[in-house]
């Protein structure tokens, strides 16, 4: 069944390549006059904390200091499948991503993307109600995630089965429901659900509803740090226009060195650019409680990407490939050094 689902993923995700790769040229809003243009930069991320390096080099105009000579265009993303599909079409030229996405662009486009630095790590965790206080609690419940196969969706059902526990459509009595976090976050606040696996903010915000952390992702890892954000681009643009590399990452390195260096200040523009992008309100109060989970760094933990990929392929989410080449550090590493 799980295998199924992966076909049927990969099958949309080629299918959607190819039909945004038809209407690109008739686009309205893909600004493909541009796309060819080598003065032209676009620069593809989410509106969310975890993302918050690429908002605070947008507000400080940090990416317009380090790309001098090129017109930055921003496009705003709300899922990591669109978000790889603009990237594959060439719709934008660097990306920030979470580690499963990226991965999945990888795979879908036969290893013609590279991941060249980190963004943020860690910030993701277990949510319950208080009623589950044990393993064996969970047993004929029902959880959440935000989107099938995601990062957050591929840890808990990897953290299920490490545990002896099962799907229902693997003959357990797990169900797990995938939704948007903000719709997990009334699913679990009103009682429909009884924990999700999710991201900063939405971690923190189901704690100040009653919730209790069952598991702090990080704990599962080596080192207790996984990456949870990454910066992504093809490898066209690394082979082609190397110095345009450089200057992203120089960019990238700035933000999230002022970022840690200024996080009251930082806490602030986010707060800010998530409310000019979105329209949502989030408080200072939220925001500062959930960075403590979070850390900001360009590095892109190898490991934890390596380590996503096996356990999306022992559950049949990811297909057989080999990403040892996945992630390109040497211009990251020969500005870091310098």
């Amino acid at each position: 069944m799980i295998r199924k689902h992966y076909t049927i993923i990969m099958i949309l995700i080629v299918v959607a390549c190819v039909i945004a790769v038809s209407i690109t040229q008739i686009s309205s809003n893909s600004n493909n006059n541009n796309a060819n243009a080598s003065n032209v930069v676009r620069i593809g991320f989410f509106a969310n904390i975890t993302h918050a390096p690429a908002l605070v080099a947008k507000a400080n105009n940090i990416f317009e200091q380090e790309l001098k000579g090129y017109k930055v265009e921003y496009k705003v993303f709300k899922a990591g499948p669109d978000a790889s599909l603009a990237l594959l079409t060439n719709n934008v030229d660097f990306v920030y991503l979470g580690p499963v996405p990226a991965i999945n662009a990888y795979a879908v486009s036969n290893g013609n993307v590279r991941v060249i630095a980190g963004a943020a790590a860690n910030g993701a965790m277990f949510i319950v109600n208080d009623k589950i206080n044990s393993i064996a609690d969970l047993h004929g419940k029902t959880f959440g995630t935000p989107q099938y196969g995601n990062t957050q969706d591929i840890a808990l059902k990897s953290y299920l089965r490490d545990n002896g526990l099962a799907l229902k459509d693997e003959q357990g009595d797990v169900s797990i429901i995938n939704a948007k976090n903000s719709e997990l976050f009334i699913l679990f606040k009103n009682g429909y659900i009884q924990g999700a696996w999710v991201p900063e903010p939405w971690a923190t915000r189901m704690l100040n509803e009653g919730g209790k952390v069952f598991i702090d992702e990080k704990d599962l890892w080596e080192g207790n740090r996984f990456v949870t954000t990454v910066l992504l681009t093809r490898l066209d643009i690394i082979n082609e226009r190397p110095e345009l590399v450089k200057k992203m990452l120089k960019a990238h390195i700035s933000a999230v060195d002022w970022m840690n260096a200024n996080m009251d200040k930082a806490i602030e523009v986010v707060i800010d650019e998530i409310k000019g992008l979105t329209g949502q309100s989030l408080s200072k109060e939220l925001i500062k409680d959930a960075l403590k989970n979070v850390e900001f760094t360009y590095d892109p933990m190898v490991y934890s990407i390596q380590g996503y990929y096996n356990k999306g392929k022992r559950l049949g989410l990811m297909q057989d490939i080999d990403i040892s080449d996945m992630v390109y550090t040497k211009p990251l590493e020969s500005i870091i050094t310098k």
